[in-house]
């Protein structure tokens, strides 16, 4: 009985099932019924502006009708929209390929030939666009559609039927400038401006009454330089409509040219009481650029009253205040608009990169972290990040950061020298060229892009096309930068006395350029003239007070002949600044004072943290004797200021060995900085004598003599001989620690070793 009742329901059961898919079946609907249901569907997003969900409607009734090429033409025109121009095109050719006679598709297919420079191809959509235009006289779009035809004559070599063509769009649209242009442009990219003096011409002619196309004639005469003709057609435009944006803006032009001042002033003028908003600080602009600055604050702020509501003003009067090097007005607007608008991606930007400049990293580093949060990511972004990692001694994240940069912008100049600067630190000069080489022509002519590439040039042993370049450059300008690259390259070539010559030219132009002090510091070391430039420093440095470069190095002269009171006061002068803060620091451990060291770069770090600056607390705190974990804490945030600094993660190694006896963390980290620099002595050094104390002595070895034979050190020869006392070879073993004992026999490393010597 019960089995019975069980099968009865089973049975139930599977009839419902199959209602259940039945009725599914029927409500998913027909391939037809899905299809249009999916293309209204995205034609709402497209209408929206939803393009990326949109593309997934149209291929999705695409799939539901693969036969039909409506849903294809549509994708088409929303890739257009996204910019996608190769996806369109393929999708158009689709849609064609479905449905030949498929009108849309067939025009789009025809404009995306105009494109091209075949003759076939050219020739294939003439008569596609012809037979559009005949079936839609009227439409409003067909402008477009002339406009390709006129560009297709004129690179079929049809001169005037491109004319024809383009007296008819202007018939339809004098307004509308974008065929002639284009076909002008097109002209102008042939080397033929007869034919685009022609165009312009007949197009005024025909309609003299339009602004547009006079302003359009102008241009191309200001291009030609037939400044009479640009001059009429000018006058021309602004009789017709005096508040015309394109005939003033060529106006402008002409008389910037001419270097009528007083012409550009009022024009600017003009411009900034026109609606556009982009127009309203055009004279403020001119002003600055003229070098009016105090003027062109009155007339920005002027503007800020009259327009208060709009956000990219501030922003553009403290890119000039910057600009001008009026850094305290344009803290006071930032400030202004940062108090209005706190999210105002431009001011927190600025706001960081003065932070940086001032050395306030900490406040820089919370304006750059709320910009990532905000997802402004731009080239100018990523550029000031660089400068934060640079500035904290962090040059890996540097690098990447301005490689990012430039992916982003490749016109960022600023980065792109930057970059080159960062290759040439890191001694491959090649790369600095490479990337210095990819500059556009502009800035390859400006002084900066000829300084940076003579410099890699001579780096990179190109002697030959350095002179070449430099004497170049000095013909052109003899400022201090050109000079220093010639000084450069003649101690290259063992021309000190030239090389001297040529530093002290541009020491006189200007005494702080930290290149061309530290050169010159070296040649005339080398000449063995310290004392007359120690001479030469502090009458400059007396000369100018408010120059850190100066002092910093006039109290580090001093320090190295253990003249500690005025190295002090020096470094004092300097300010506050990390070499200055550094060398404070080291005067107070020389005098024992670790106190007075210690609290001047924790103060320092409160503001301006990095890897050196935790590089020098680490080492106050080993000099004086404190706790392993006050010194590895210092390490440890020295790497995470900065993780690729080899340095620490040896002095980190060390310190964990020879103070916590921890040889298994310790060796861990003497690995990386091995890894990292593998030619550093001090590295191998430590690796290896954690390995002999590790009992691992034939691994010792090879590290130990590595060490010795880069750098001949004390330290070096006691630990190989104590590794080599292990092995056996005593007679070695023996040598070099006599060699130790010679080179300093109160070497703290003699205390580790002794014991095995007898001692």
């Amino acid at each position: 009985m019960f089995t019975a009742i069980k099968s009865k329901t089973a049975a139930c059961r599977l009839v419902l099932t199959g209602l259940c898919l039945l009725s599914l079946t029927a409500c998913s609907g027909t391939p037809e019924s899905r299809e249009a249901a999916r293309m209204k569907k995205g034609r709402e997003d497209f209408e929206k502006g939803d393009y990326r969900k949109a593309v997934i409607e149209f291929k999705v009734a695409s799939q539901n009708m693969p036969t039909h090429a409506e849903p294809l033409y549509r994708l088409g025109l929303t890739y257009q929209k996204l910019g996608a121009v190769a996806l369109a095109f393929q999708s158009f050719q689709k849609a064609q390929t479905v449905e030949p006679g498929h009108e849309g598709a067939r025009l789009q297919v025809a404009m995306f030939k105009v494109g091209s420079n075949k003759p076939e191809n050219l020739e294939d959509a003439k008569p596609v666009l012809r037979q559009y235009l005949a079936a839609h006289p009227a439409d409003p779009g067909a402008i477009g559609v002339i406009g390709a035809l006129a560009l297709a004559e004129a690179k079929c070599g049809n001169q005037d039927e491109a004319l024809h063509y383009l007296l008819l769009a202007a018939e339809k649209d004098p307004a509308n400038l974008r065929p002639a242009m284009v076909v002008v442009a097109w002209y102008a990219a042939k080397n033929d401006p007869a034919a685009a003096t022609a165009i312009t011409h007949a197009l005024t002619a025909s309609q003299p009454a339009s602004v547009e196309l006079a302003s359009l004639r102008a241009e191309v005469a200001l291009s030609t330089h037939d400044s009479a003709d640009a001059n009429a057609e000018i006058a021309r435009a602004l009789t017709l409509n005096r508040s015309s944006r394109q005939a003033l803006q060529l106006r402008l032009r002409q008389e910037l040219v001419d270097g009528n001042q007083l012409g550009a002033e009022e024009t600017a003028k003009a411009l900034s009481q026109l609606p556009e908003k982009q127009l309203w600080s055009a004279w403020a602009r001119m002003l600055f650029a003229e070098g009016k600055v105090d003027d062109g604050i009155a007339e920005f702020k002027r503007v800020l009253a009259e327009h208060p509501g709009d956000p990219g003003l501030p922003d553009q009067f403290t890119s000039l205040l910057l600009t001008a090097g009026r850094r305290r007005e344009a803290s006071a607007v930032i400030a202004s608009t940062l108090s209005r608008l706190p999210k105002d991606k431009t001011a927190l930007l600025q706001r960081a990169s003065l932070a940086i400049d001032n050395g306030d990293l900490e406040a820089a580093a919370r304006d750059l972290k709320t910009l990532q949060e905000l997802k402004a990511f731009s080239a100018p972004l990523s550029y000031q990040q660089s400068r934060l990692f640079a500035a904290r001694g962090n040059v890996h994240r540097q690098g990447e950061l301005l490689v990012d940069a430039l992916k982003l912008d490749p016109r960022l100049f600023a980065a792109r020298l930057d970059l080159a600067q960062l290759l040439l630190t890191l001694g491959t000069p090649n790369r600095a060229l490479e990337t210095l080489n990819q500059s556009s022509p502009m800035e390859q002519g400006s002084v900066e892009y000829v300084y940076a590439r003579n410099i890699a040039l001579t780096e990179a042993g190109d002697y030959q096309e350095a002179r070449k370049s430099i004497d170049a450059a000095l013909a052109r300008a003899r400022n201090s930068g050109f000079l220093y690259t010639d000084a450069l390259l003649r101690s290259k070539t063992k021309d000190l006395p030239g090389a001297r010559k040529s530093l002290e030219a541009a020491f006189a132009l200007t005494p702080s350029h930290p290149a061309v002090l530290s050169l010159l510091g070296e040649v005339m070391s080398k000449l063995g003239e310290m004392p007359r430039f120690q001479s030469m420093v502090r009458e400059a440095a007396a000369k100018n007070p408010a120059s850190p470069e100066l002092h910093t190095l006039l109290g580090r002269l001093l320090a190295a002949q253990g003249n500690q009171s005025e190295a002090r006061a020096a470094f004092t002068a300097a300010g506050n600044v990390p070499d200055a803060i550094a060398g404070l620091a080291r005067l107070d451990m020389d005098a024992g004072a670790f106190e007075a060291a210690r609290q001047h770069l924790l103060d320092f770090a409160k503001n301006r943290d990095s890897a050196a600056t935790r590089m020098l607390l680490a080492e106050v705190e080993t000099r004086e004797g404190s706790p392993a974990e006050t010194i590895t804490a210092h390490y440890l945030r020295a790497l995470e200021l900065d993780p690729s600094n080899s340095q620490a993660m040896n002095n980190l190694a060390d310190t964990l060995a020879s103070r916590e006896n921890r040889l298994d963390d310790a060796r861990f980290w003497a690995e990386k900085a091995l890894a990292l620099d593998p030619g550093n002595p001090f590295s191998a050094d430590t690796l290896g004598w954690i390995y002999f104390r590790q009992g691992k002595t034939e691994a010792s070895l090879p590290f130990l003599e590595r060490s010795l034979k880069a750098k001949d050190r004390p330290t070096a020869h006691y630990h190989l001989a104590a590794a080599l006392a292990a092995t056996g070879d005593k007679t070695r073993a023996q040598k070099e620690y006599a060699l130790a004992l010679k080179q300093d026999p109160k070497s703290p490393a003699r205390a580790e070793v002794a014991r095995t010597f007898g001692q």
